[in-house]
């Protein structure tokens, strides 16, 4: 599933997909990137939940943060958001 979130600044996109849990790392993959952006930035993190990989986005995400293209994102919000409609 791909779930846009817009802010007036920033366009976050959310790609969810179920992966192969081989390796240990969990059956979930969250994609985030934003736009606009002169480069797109991008982090992709696993977790053994949706919500898991949320948050393992969050922090890959923030320890980027002030870094060219990785603009400053309120991951509580992005969270919320995606409850709400049952994504996590």
């Amino acid at each position: 599933m791909v779930y846009d979130l817009a802010s007036e600044d920033v366009r976050l996109t959310l790609q969810i997909t179920q992966r192969p849990n081989d390796d240990g790392q969990g059956g979930w993959l969250i994609e985030a990137h934003t736009r606009p952006a002169p480069e797109a930035p991008t982090v992709n993190e696993p977790g053994t939940t949706r919500d898991e990989a949320l948050r393992a986005v969050a922090r890959s995400w923030r320890a980027k943060d002030g870094a060219i293209s990785y603009p400053s994102l309120d991951w509580e919000a992005v969270s919320d958001a995606m409850r709400g409609v049952r994504a996590i």
